[in-house]
């Protein structure tokens, strides 16, 4: 690897994910969705996610966001003040709570997966399909990576 691509990689990994942040988080504000976060809407789009599947659980939804059950729990719990999220009884086992989107937050995840398919538009727009064809193949190799080596710093293994 050159220099220069090494610039541009890191550029890249610091600045454009720092900027694709900023465009979210003034894309949904825009929206109104401006009472959220970044991670609370991700956190809303995985229980939507789960829930449609029959599986939000805290154990569930915290597996799927990478985060301890005690992490999700704070976020919940800011969520259901906001009125986002509902914790119920599961019908069929009454000892199993399960995590759901309230009305206000269906709204918010709908807003939110809006943004995303808008994003994904406008990067097809700029690109060729070759260009996506390379960049998704590449982006998959590099997703494998970083979820391998995420996966190996919270073992304990060297990356």
């Amino acid at each position: 690897m050159t220099g220069r691509q090494r610039r541009q990689l890191n550029h890249f990994f610091v600045e454009t994910f720092n900027n694709i942040l900023l465009y979210e988080e003034q894309a949904l504000s825009d929206a109104g969705s401006g009472k959220l976060s970044v991670k609370e809407l991700h956190v809303l789009a995985a229980v939507g996610l789960l829930e449609a599947e029959g599986q939000n659980t805290m154990t569930r939804i915290a597996a799927a966001l990478n985060i301890t059950v005690g992490a999700l729990t704070t976020a919940v719990n800011t969520l259901i003040r906001k009125g986002y999220l509902a914790r119920v009884a599961d019908q069929s086992d009454r000892r199993l709570v399960r995590v759901v989107l309230t009305e206000s937050g269906r709204l918010a995840d709908a807003r939110h997966s809006a943004f995303h398919e808008d994003m994904l538009d406008h990067v097809a727009e700029i690109l060729t399909e070759a260009d996506v064809e390379t960049l998704t193949r590449s982006l998959d190799r590099l997703s494998a990576f970083f979820e391998s080596a995420a996966q190996k710093q919270t073992t304990g293994e060297a990356p």
